[in-house]
């Protein structure tokens, strides 16, 4: 009896760490101000899929308005075209006390944004992006985005540096 209870209190934390290891994870980690309080959340992918599973289809879609939709072929193009593309600078903007610049590197599109002591860095895999973009009808449901994070496995997509010290990352592994 002994062992079984044993056996049992090891295979579930085993199983629940091997189902968010094929998953995957979402870390949002925030820190407010130097000697401000640190928040990290981490969410297991397959949960958020669960929980994406139950919201009602009616309130699970986010329909792009009818001028943006007839650009959808369009959108599925150019990002095919930048997989395909070698790494390159694509955007660069510089002004005074501000500088923005989008790279094509590797699989991804990452875009810096330096105004006034103020950085914000956003990496986004283009297989993501193709992931996300709306169907024929202009709509993405909540689990197609749940969804479409698996395919951002160890990439730091977000990560938001403030003036006074805020830092806000959010990773997926």
């Amino acid at each position: 009896m002994l062992k079984m209870m044993l056996v049992g209190a090891v295979a579930v934390p085993a199983i629940a760490a091997g189902a968010v290891a094929a998953t995957g994870l979402v870390v949002v980690d925030v820190q407010e101000r130097a000697g401000g309080h640190h928040i990290v959340v981490p969410v297991p992918l397959a949960l958020a899929q669960v929980a994406a599973a139950f919201v009602p289809e009616s309130k699970s879609h986010v329909r792009l308005p009818a001028e943006a939709e007839r650009y959808l072929p369009v959108a599925r193009e150019v990002l095919t075209a930048l997989a395909e593309a070698e790494d390159a600078e694509l955007v660069r903007v510089e002004e005074p006390g501000q500088q923005v610049s989008i790279r094509k590197e590797g699989d991804r599109l990452h875009i810096h944004v330096d105004e006034r002591g103020q950085q914000v860095d956003v990496q986004v895999p283009i297989r993501l992006a193709l992931s996300v973009l709306p169907d024929q009808g202009g709509r993405v449901t909540a689990s197609q985005a749940v969804w479409a994070l698996q395919r951002a496995r160890l990439t730091q997509v977000v990560d938001v540096q403030g003036a006074d010290g805020e830092h806000v990352k959010v990773t997926v592994y």
